[in-house]
């Protein structure tokens, strides 16, 4: 009887060992590794497969900068009452709820792209899969983007703030830094303060490192960014306010959405959207500091604790079509 029963536990510890063994590992998705979307559901399994021949038409940028936005707007033939968003190559996917069922059949959401992020080896881009699962519980054909390409010569450093459009339109990004005083002890300057096309530095060594379709010559990129970097750059507390103008409307015929996001310390701070409508026109004048004072910013957010940096920074002469731009604005 001994026998058996040591012949039985050694069975049962043996077939213990082997179901540990080949228990299936848990999924963990790696989608959030790229991009994460604004108030959306990370799923921890594969995107479903299509059970209707609906399909989707969807809009997306095809550039991103790290730490950047995306402003994606998608059409369907039916009320869709979930959009999925995959990624070729990676595991997971967000799903997103629209806040009302929108009788026209169309929708947006916004992505808020990893600070991180970085394709895999031979990868020039990462391909967007986009479905929508309707009233009745059908999900449509799995729409596929081209190549979205990593734009990989920007900073994103100890504070990022960026902006990304939907189309090709000289939108420029302006950043104002609270007032301090400079090292002599007087009030730094607005022009020290104001980073953008025309002084692409503060005095804090704030960087405008990405200035995308400067009077209308298009390059399809639709991101700016402004960055400071860890090591160089000041972070000075207080308030930072953050303008966005429609410097010239390259396409009056259709409207542009965007999106400015904010980084500090790696994660986000600050985020807004917002839109120009067909035929809008510039109204922003960038070297009045009495505009800056009397029209309220699009975005505005606040530093506690400063940082230091060591002030190393050798600015960037100015482009030729900054040069342009600047000379309009001034008159």
């Amino acid at each position: 009887m001994k026998r058996i029963a040591l012949f039985c536990g050694v069975i049962l510890v043996a077939a213990s060992i082997i179901f540990v063994g080949c228990k299936k590992e848990e999924y963990e998705a790696t989608i959030d590794k790229f991009f994460k979307i604004d108030n959306a559901t990370l799923i921890q399994q594969d995107m479903p497969a299509p059970n209707s021949d609906q399909q989707v038409v969807v809009n997306i940028n095809g550039s991103v900068i790290p730490g950047g936005s995306s402003y994606v707007t998608l059409a369907s033939e039916n009320v869709a009452k979930k959009i999925l968003i995959g990624l070729v190559g990676q595991t997971g996917y967000w799903e997103y709820i629209p806040r009302d069922s929108n009788r026209d059949y169309s929708y947006s959401f916004i992505m808020f792209i990893d600070q991180n992020i970085a394709l895999p080896e031979g990868q020039t881009g990462f391909t967007v899969q986009v479905a929508i699962v309707d009233e009745n519980g059908n999900i449509s054909q799995i729409w596929n983007s081209d190549p979205v390409e990593i734009i990989e010569n920007v900073g994103t450093g100890a504070l990022q703030v960026s902006l990304s459009f939907d189309n090709a339109k000289d939108v420029d990004l302006h950043l104002i830094e609270p007032e301090y005083l400079d090292e002599e002890g007087e009030p730094a300057s607005f022009y020290d303060r104001h980073i953008y096309y025309g002084h692409s530095w503060s005095a804090n060594c704030g960087d405008l490192d990405l200035d995308s379709n400067a009077g209308c010559s298009i390059d399809n990129v639709n991101n700016e960014n402004i960055t400071y970097d860890d090591e160089i750059a000041t972070i000075v507390p207080g308030t930072y306010k953050v303008y966005v103008d429609l410097w010239e409307n390259c396409d009056p015929t259709i409207a542009t959405n965007y999106v400015v996001t904010v980084f500090y310390g790696g994660t986000l701070i600050a985020s807004r959207a917002g839109r120009f409508e067909v035929d809008a026109e510039s109204t922003f004048n960038p070297i009045s500091e009495t505009y800056v004072e009397e029209n309220d910013p699009f975005l505005t957010f606040t530093i506690g604790q400063g940082h230091k940096g060591n002030g190393n920074f050798q600015p960037r002469p100015m482009t030729q079509s900054a040069i342009e731009k600047e000379a309009v604005s001034r008159h």
